[in-house]
């Protein structure tokens, strides 16, 4: 789009010249046109609530620690096997395997997508009858590749042993509570390392 109109106006001298498109709309009280990124804001936010309103939202659930205090979205350096985070009180500490390394960036989904998954179907054990099933579970495209990228997820989320609790500090005695959790017990996936299958 362009930052120039070929819009003339008169001056108060009379005289005529090109004028700025964002200064004409100013002066018509026009907003500017929403970009496609926005549109697409505001349409979400628009179906989020209809759904709401109408009792027909899509509902997540997640643990606690992962609310008040998430998983690192960057890539942690090479060797980073911990990670902290605070949030007032409370504090997230996650170790990471030394082989599968520190869980980051969309692992996060895996936690989310299986608390999910456990309290729709009232089990413990959730089972996928096909790596496409999977897949499309987690809104990934079909193909080796994400099926493999989900699966280094899986491993780093099920290394991962993570610390959760509040260090308050209070006038008489600190009070300290803290819980130790894994968000698997056992894992089992299958898949082949020949690229032809």
């Amino acid at each position: 789009m362009s930052n120039v109109s070929f819009s003339t106006r008169s001056g108060t001298e009379g005289n005529r010249g090109l004028e700025r498109t964002d200064h004409i709309l100013d002066r018509i009280r026009l907003a500017s046109p929403v970009g496609a990124r926005r549109l697409r804001r505001v349409e979400t936010i628009e179906c989020v609530r209809m759904r709401r309103q109408s009792a027909r939202q899509n509902v997540g659930f997640s643990s606690r620690p992962f609310v008040l205090c998430g998983l690192p979205i960057k890539c942690p350096a090479p060797g980073t096997l911990v990670h902290e985070r605070r949030n007032g009180q409370f504090v997230l500490l996650v170790t990471g395997h030394p082989n599968y390394g520190l869980p980051w960036g969309q692992d996060r989904l895996v936690p989310l997508f299986l608390a999910t998954l456990a309290t729709r179907q009232q089990s413990r054990r959730i089972t996928f009858g096909s790596a496409a099933e999977m897949l499309d579970t987690f809104g990934m495209q079909q193909g080796g590749s994400q099926y493999r990228r989900l699966v280094g997820a899986f491993r780093r989320i099920f290394g991962a042993t993570i610390f959760f609790g509040t260090d308050a500090r209070r006038s008489i005695s600190p009070v300290v509570h803290e819980a130790r959790f894994h968000v698997m017990s056992e894992a089992r996936i299958w898949y082949s390392r020949n690229p032809d299958q």
